[in-house]
């Protein structure tokens, strides 16, 4: 069993276990509080505990209207397997394969450059519209 122990002001020693409904981040735009499920969040190995940042639905939103309006990105295999590497980290791996199933891909590399953008909308609106396709 892993936890957190912290020393109080009056000297005490407060120990609590790390479970998975009691690990929370905040949002590095707006703040918000937002619950975290560590296994999902490092589940690809590449994550750790000092870089990894959640963005809340609301900022991913807001981030993806700004970007909407730069004219000319062009959408590539990396962006896009990156995209859905980020949301399956960010909890929403169940999602992404279920936009698989519908795709009828197994990997990102089968996508053909057709597919790039209808995908890649599909990935935008899990992040900015909590999960539904």
């Amino acid at each position: 069993m892993f936890y957190l122990k912290a020393k109080l002001a009056n000297g005490k020693v407060n120990k609590t276990d790390i479970t998975d409904e009691n690990v929370f981040t905040r949002c590095p735009d707006c703040g918000r509080e937002l619950p975290i499920d560590l296994v999902e969040v490092f589940s690809d190995g590449e994550g750790d505990l000092f870089s990894t940042s959640i963005v809340c639905s609301t900022c991913t939103k807001k981030r993806a209207e700004k970007s909407s309006h730069t004219v000319g990105i062009k959408i590539t295999i990396d962006g896009i397997a990156l995209l859905s590497d980020t949301l399956c980290q960010a909890s929403y791996g169940e999602q992404v394969y279920d936009l698989f199933n519908e795709y009828e891909i197994e990997a990102i590399q089968e996508l053909v450059p057709e597919q790039y953008e209808s995908f890649a909308d599909a990935l935008k609106a899990l992040a900015t519209e909590g999960g539904s396709l």
